[in-house]
């Protein structure tokens, strides 16, 4: 197995968890804004103390660029999927945003100049796929069109967050200093974004989700960045972004969500998919 096909599937396994996490912390009705406060805290620090015991703290020019860039699109992303998931189910509405690996890895083909082997194009069909059969299923699951319109703006701006990623990798000073000074920019959107709701409470049940989804989705996108500079965003995007299996299992498990046929089918298109994707 290639080592960034490793790392895309711990990214993915880190990622899904925290995904399960934000539906629950909706479920809860915790206010957005205090919820992208505390997680982001917990996530900045979770970076900071990798990058002390690793590579040590080095910023360089481009960092600051892509790291500006890259905590503009994710917030944008993160921000619109948490409003999503108000009324929408995790295991629909994750679908959808996992399709923005389409977009990326699109782009990756046309700009960056990677290859378009027979593997991948199998693999990306059969991730669509997968995607598609969760999204159009569950009618019983659609409450309004308006989480639907969210997630897709989700998803457009998610590719822009992968893609960003990827060209960081080409030239920023290590993984982990450009992961915090990221995470430094995305802080600040998330104190104004705070702000301008005005400054809604902080119950205490926040501290159940906020902090585990912070220190998941940090690991999760150390990783992710990681496979990212050893492999194509053609290969490594598709199986992160079938990190929504993992949501759907815990949402059935402890959200009380259904499965069917469909999902089931669903599963297996996207374990043949990571498994041409990752061993052809």
């Amino acid at each position: 197995m290639d080592p960034s096909v490793k790392y895309a599937l711990f990214a993915m396994a880190l990622i899904g968890a925290g995904d399960a996490i934000n539906k629950r912390s909706r479920q809860a009705g915790i206010p957005i804004g205090s919820y992208l406060l505390i997680q982001t805290i917990f996530f900045t620090c979770t970076i900071f103390v990798i990058a002390l015991i690793t590579t040590g703290i080095r910023i360089m020019g481009m960092d600051i660029l892509y790291s500006l860039v890259g905590a503009i699109v994710s917030f944008a992303a993160f921000t619109l999927m948490l409003h999503s998931l108000t009324y929408g189910h995790a295991s629909v509405n994750y679908a959808i945003f996992r399709l923005s690996f389409v977009l990326a890895s699109g782009a990756a083909i046309i700009f960056l100049g990677e290859i378009l082997t027979t593997a991948k194009i199998i693999g990306i069909i059969l991730a669509t796929i997968a995607i598609l059969i969760f999204f159009y299923n569950p009618k019983q699951q659609v409450v309004s069109r308006k989480p639907l319109a969210l997630a897709l703006c989700a998803m457009m701006f998610g590719a822009c967050f992968q893609f960003t990623l990827k060209l960081a990798t080409q030239v920023y000073s290590s993984s982990p200093s450009f992961l915090l000074l990221m995470s430094l920019f995305f802080s600040s959107l998330v104190v104004v974004y705070y702000i301008i709701s005005r400054r809604p409470p902080i119950p205490g049940k926040i501290f159940l989700y906020a902090p585990v989804n912070g220190i998941l989705m940090a690991t999760g996108s150390l990783f992710l960045i990681i496979a990212l500079s050893e492999g194509d965003v053609s290969v490594v995007t598709p199986i992160v972004q079938l990190s929504f299996l993992l949501t759907m299992i815990l949402s059935v498990m402890f959200l009380k969500e259904k499965i069917t046929v469909f999902h089931i089918i669903g599963i297996l298109c996207a374990a043949i998919a990571v498994t041409t994707l990752g061993w052809l």
